[in-house]
């Protein structure tokens, strides 16, 4: 009984009964899972189904269960279909299960992608550099053109389009990203380089005395996409839907005592590129030149030592030749490391950030304070030239004016008749 790709668990009570699974598709339409019941023996049979249906379908997405029951599993986080099953000797039943399409790349979503790609390139890659943006344009068509054609590939087989599009639905999240990401329209191009092959060596003997057959399963490291097995000996690349792995598949027939060994040649994707380590150091120094000098300057120099600290670590990790299964293991450490060290950099930024906000906020207050030093002058104004100021209250400051004046003015006059005084007496001569 083949139960990939679903891992469906069920349970039968009766051991002559038994289930399979056949997928039959409508023009990437409708899907029917075809739950069998097979009853071998001389005897009638009942029996209890239980049956896992794939974990993407919603309620709305089964359309019928062609007489068995629907529930939810809150463990399993799937539907299941389940019911009681009466078959004669020797009888076979099928439960014919439709559900909708969920697991297909729709044209509609191809075209809004390329939009975006468009817009992307527009916008942001060809004012920058035209003639990078041109191949970092063709590069995200290109693998939007490879994931259709992946999917088109695969209709003879539902359960490989299956997987592939399990794959590939997050490998379209990542395309989506890139389409309006500035620093990928900023990147340089020539720096991705094809990387190196690493072979992954998988061993298959057949210890018994007779010809055996034997359906491999091996599971590949949690990084590699079908794409980045280059060298597949014959196997299948599938994906394991609850383990969120993709996995070797291959049925062959071994000689009693026969022993295989098989080299699976892999993309090594396990190194982090030059230009990503560069990308992180100019947003880090771009922010700590900024904060020099300012009351922020401790702590940006604490984050930018870090920063710079764990970025040449990680180049010089990365320079030591290793086996393959100790390179995997110790890029995993330092992507870890480089996860946290961006974390870093997104912290000095949101310092710089808050920075700016102070200094932005010192303008404001610096213009509020010119602002009240006129507001004198503005009540002045608004007092003198105010049409609307009433006639009587004109008048009143007009005639307090005037006495002001008038007060003045004979004060200066007797001050200058005192004096004219004094000095006509100063002025006649002594007898």
């Amino acid at each position: 009984m083949h139960r990939y790709p679903f891992n469906n668990n069920f349970r039968i009570f009766t051991a002559s009964i038994i289930l399979s699974l056949v997928m039959m598709s409508r023009g990437f339409a409708d899907i029917y899972i075809n739950v069998v019941a097979v009853n071998g023996a001389d005897a009638p049979k009942t029996s209890s189904i239980h049956f896992d249906l794939p974990g993407e379908l919603t309620a709305d997405d089964i359309l019928d269960t062609n007489g068995l029951q629907l529930d939810y599993s809150v463990d399993d986080a799937d539907y299941f279909v389940y019911g009681a099953v009466d078959l004669k000797p020797k009888e076979s039943k099928t439960f014919r299960i439709h559900v909708k399409d969920k697991w297909m790349v729709t044209p509609d979503q191809v075209d809004d992608l390329k939009k975006q790609i468009e817009q992307g390139y527009d916008t942001l890659g060809k004012p920058h550099d035209a003639q990078k943006a041109d191949i970092l344009k063709d590069r995200l068509d290109k693998r939007i053109d490879y994931i259709v054609n992946l999917q088109s590939s695969n209709t003879d087989s539902i359960d490989k389009r299956i997987d592939a599009y399990r794959e590939y639905s997050k490998e379209l999240k990542r395309l989506q990203n890139s389409a309006l990401d500035v620093a990928y329209w900023r990147s340089d191009p020539a720096e991705d380089q094809t990387p190196k092959i690493i072979h992954l060596a998988i061993d298959v003997k057949n210890p018994t005395g007779k010809i055996k057959h034997f359906k491999h399963k091996d599971y590949l490291p949690a990084e590699v996409k079908p794409e980045d097995v280059v060298e597949a000996e014959d196997f299948e690349v599938r994906f394991d839907q609850v383990k969120q792995l993709s996995f070797l598949f291959k049925e062959e027939d071994l000689n009693p005592g026969q022993d295989k060994k098989y080299s699976i040649g892999i993309l090594d994707i396990w190194t982090i590129g030059q230009k990503d380590i560069d990308y992180l150091t100019t947003r880090a120094k771009y922010a700590y030149d900024f904060l020099k000098d300012s009351k922020y300057e401790a702590s940006a120099k604490f984050l930018y030592d870090r920063i710079t600290t764990n970025l040449s670590n990680i180049g010089s990790s990365q320079a030591v030749q290793r086996p393959v299964l100790e390179h995997i293991s110790a890029y995993r450490a330092n992507k870890s490391l480089y996860n946290d060290t961006e974390k870093d950099v997104e912290t000095l930024e949101k310092l710089l950030a808050v920075y700016r906000e102070d200094l932005e906020k010192s303008k404001v207050e610096n213009v509020l304070q010119k602002i009240q030093s006129l507001k004198g002058v503005s009540d002045i104004s608004k007092v003198m030239f105010n049409k609307k100021f009433e006639q009587s209250t004109a008048w009143s400051y007009i005639g307090w004016i005037l006495l002001f004046v008038a007060l003045l003015t004979l004060v200066n006059f007797v001050v200058w008749l005192m004096r004219s005084k004094d000095k006509k007496i100063k002025d006649e001569p002594k007898k």
